[in-house]
């Protein structure tokens, strides 16, 4: 099995603002974008499946006819923060929070443990399926939970793996053996 980790193209959405499970629209110009990352897919996918946020669904229903939306895929959810602009945010909060945001979310939102949990799951679903050629468009912060988890790293380090905007990640899945060939494909 091939599986195809994508992220969205960029956002219309100031770089200062926080933002997880809002659902911000793809920048304007995203088409030119998406016709890149699309070419560094394959022609054939057998499976699609994505965040149900707008900045993946658009380019998922570009790639593939068959499109399975999978809540689990969602971003990081930041609660009250969502859409404010990080230094509108309290700086006691931010830094509690930045001191161990694995284990402890932000007011209402989740915790970056609640969010690979749910992405495994997924994750072990879909790799169950009979499917040769899949495609996840999602999020950065589900890239990295993914790949730290394949990685054997904590979830602190997965912040050091970088993931742009339209970057391809591919991982093969043999038998018992789990390859990442590349990360973070432009």
């Amino acid at each position: 099995m091939e599986i195809y980790l994508v992220r969205h193209t960029t956002p219309d959405i100031g770089k200062d603002t926080c933002y997880g499970q809002s659902n911000v629209p793809l920048a304007k110009g995203y088409q030119a974008e998406m016709a890149h990352t699309s070419s560094l897919l394959p022609d054939t996918i057998d499976q699609c499946y994505t965040s149900p946020l707008l900045r993946c669904k658009t380019l998922a229903y570009e790639l593939a006819e068959q499109v399975v939306t999978d809540s689990r895929l969602l971003e990081l959810n930041f609660g009250d923060w969502e859409l404010k602009l990080w230094d509108q945010i309290q700086n006691d909060q931010l830094t509690l929070w930045m001191k161990n945001y694995v284990d402890h979310g932000p007011p209402q939102g989740e915790s970056y443990q609640q969010l690979a949990d749910r992405v495994t799951l997924a994750w072990n679903e879909i790799t169950t399926s009979p499917y040769e050629t899949v495609v996840l468009v999602c999020h950065a912060g589900v890239i990295r939970a993914l790949l730290a988890q394949l990685l054997n790293l904590d979830l602190q380090d997965s912040f050091k793996l970088q993931v742009d905007y339209g970057s391809v990640t591919k991982v093969t899945l043999n038998q018992n053996l789990t390859t990442i060939c590349y990360t973070n494909r432009r």
